[in-house]
């Protein structure tokens, strides 16, 4: 459960963040439908898993309940909600990143994939707070949730350290076992 749920929400991230690039006349109502998809599926998976804290939980399920408010009103008001979403996309990258990289820190991941997690969060508060013009907006929020995601899904393949020091993911464990056996 652990890892659908920490490897779909990047690469929902990736594929949002794609599309708000190639489509630069990004559709208040896809994202809006897309905010409420990631949520529900954060909401459920958050709340089925069995391993994850309280804590943990209902931190994923704040943030989650957060991004359906904003994709709902996405779909209710897009008109009003414009001049607004620098600071949703900007939060809400940030705070997935944050989250991310609490856990990295946590579970004891590489040290550059934390660097590298880092970087998202500077790009979110970066987003939020540097006047860009609606012709860039679009495919600046899309190229830092998509780089979001990437770099979210790269640590959570390769991050973490297995007992033998090799990286998750790494595929040595075939060869390993035939250089022992």
């Amino acid at each position: 459960m652990k890892r659908i749920r920490r490897n779909i929400s990047p690469l929902f991230l990736i594929a949002i963040g794609a599309w708000m690039v190639l489509n630069q006349n990004a559709s208040m109502t896809v994202l809006g439908i897309a905010a409420l998809v990631l949520s529900t599926l954060g909401i459920t998976l958050s709340v089925t898993d069995k391993e994850s804290t309280k804590t943990s939980k209902g931190l994923h399920v704040g943030l989650n309940g957060v991004l359906a408010a904003a994709g709902a009103w996405m779909l209710i008001s897009p008109l009003t909600l414009t001049k607004y979403l620098k600071y949703i996309l900007g939060g809400i990258v940030v705070i997935y990143a944050l989250l991310t990289l609490r856990r990295m820190f946590r579970f004891k991941y590489r040290m550059g994939f934390k660097i590298a997690e880092a970087v998202p969060v500077a790009l979110g508060a970066g987003l939020m707070l540097i006047p860009l013009g609606e012709d860039i907006f679009t495919p600046a929020a899309g190229g830092v949730m998509a780089l979001t995601g990437v770099v979210t899904l790269a640590g959570n393949l390769f991050g973490k350290k297995k007992k033998n020091g090799e990286p998750a993911g790494s595929g040595n464990e075939k060869q390993k076992g035939a250089e022992q056996g």
